[in-house]
């Protein structure tokens, strides 16, 4: 099946990508104090509010243009595409420099000239995914998988250099980050040109498609990243950037499964865009299916990935973060919920339904936020991985039933929709002639 060899292969990827920081974290434990990591943290959540408005989420609409789209106009898309998001980067770095610099509580500490660093990071972060997403598109696994890779061992290898030799504590690693960021980008676009995949001229009508379909993710976007680092934005203001520190490393650990998640999506998105996009009627149970049974799958894979996890946590994290280690199971649970909505929110983009999908993530980050900002202050960083257990499984609840309400799709018959999924997944290929 060419849908589990993909898999397999993004699985492969982002293990290797996630591994390599992960593999890197008992060094960090044990080289930076928690204050010191505390600042990568606050560093990576700014990163995580710019990639909102940074680059106009050119690689969601890059991503499903490849099926909408005549081929031949997919060199002129692309390269408008790629000049819109560079555009809006430049635009958006004086814009958090002068926020911060006027409002510094908002950034937690972060200088104003970090905050614009923030800023291009996202914006190159962007770049890459245009590249690595239209891969996807096109179902080209192993290049999409080798960039990924080489993106991760470039993030850590800089990384280290800037914080063991050059002694620049947190803040090496977090100028690790933005330069690897900036290089694998330029990569990124080199490697469009070297495959005549762009040209860079502009048009108005491919630019108005870019703008209508990721202005509105923007908020989507932004409800996203507040979803996902809720937590961590209460524990850096109500307990300081110690225990933020120790959080946040507990948090790399349980992001495993999230890294699970995200390689099932990458190869189930474009699986699931042909599917809805096909005049079969049988594919629409087909992707129906395939939905209810990654729910179950997501929750045995947490229980599993999570336990492993939990009983090497002490190896991995050192003397000093090892109240980290209670953290985890929300994390994991978190994840599986996460992997829920990633798989519906895919019906979201093909269908371009990207202001409901924005209303949705926005309702559940303002119920994640409220729950985090509770949970924190009577249990402390604990509550703060409930509430983003909670968070998710609030989304996922969310995502799904909205789904279900607006997509003509056959979901209330779960018996027909899993035998359809059943037949294609276990079919046995036919023989070949001759």
């Amino acid at each position: 099946m060419a849908f589990v060899r993909e898999g397999a292969i993004y699985a492969a990827a982002n293990a290797a990508a996630a591994a390599v920081p992960f593999l890197m974290l008992p060094l960090l434990t044990r080289v930076l104090a928690p204050a010191e990591y505390g600042e990568i943290v606050n560093f990576a959540l700014l990163v995580s509010v710019c990639t909102a408005f940074a680059g106009l989420n050119a690689h969601a609409a890059l991503g499903v243009a490849w099926f909408r789209n005549p081929r031949e106009e997919m060199p002129a898309y692309t390269g408008t595409a790629i000049m819109l998001a560079v555009a809006s980067t430049l635009a958006l770095v004086p814009v958090v420099a002068t926020a911060i610099r006027i409002v510094p509580a908002m950034a937690n500490g972060i200088d104003p000239l970090w905050g614009a660093v923030a800023a291009l990071t996202a914006g190159a972060n962007v770049l890459l995914q245009c590249r690595l997403v239209l891969w996807q598109s096109q179902r080209k696994p192993i290049p999409s998988a080798a960039l990924q890779v080489t993106a991760s061992l470039l993030n850590v290898a800089l990384s280290l250099l800037a914080v063991l030799a050059l002694g620049w504590g947190g803040a090496g690693r977090n100028a690790g980050i933005a330069i690897a960021a900036a290089v694998m980008a330029g990569i990124a676009i080199l490697l469009f040109i070297s495959a005549r995949e762009v040209q860079f001229r502009p048009e108005r009508r491919h630019a108005r498609q870019i703008v209508a379909f990721g202005l509105p993710l923007a908020l989507h976007i932004l409800a996203g990243a507040m979803l996902g680092t809720a937590d961590r934005w209460v524990v850096s203001m109500q307990l300081g950037p110690r225990e933020l520190g120790i959080y946040g490393a507990g948090a790399q650990l349980g992001m495993v499964m999230a890294v699970l998640a995200d390689a099932f999506v990458k190869a189930y998105g474009p699986w699931l865009y042909a599917r809805l996009a096909s005049a079969e009627g049988a594919d629409r149970y087909r992707a129906v299916g395939a939905i209810y049974v990654a729910i179950p799958a997501f929750l045995l894979a947490a229980g599993i990935v999570g336990t492993l996890i939990w009983l090497g946590s002490g190896a991995l994290l050192g003397e000093r973060y090892a109240t980290a280690a209670s953290v985890l199971p929300w994390f994991f649970l978190g994840g599986a919920f996460s992997g829920v909505y990633m798989c519906t929110s895919v019906l979201y983009f093909f269908s371009g339904r990207t202001v409901r999908l924005s209303a949705v993530t926005t309702s559940a980050a303002i119920v994640g936020v409220a729950c985090s900002w509770l949970l924190v202050r009577n249990f402390g960083i604990q509550g703060a991985a409930m509430g983003y257990a909670a968070t998710q499984a609030v989304l996922a609840l969310l995502t799904t039933s909205v789904a279900m309400w607006s997509f003509d799709l056959p979901w209330r018959e779960p018996g027909r929709a899993f035998d359809a999924w059943a037949r294609m997944a276990f079919a046995r290929p036919a023989p070949s002639s001759g």
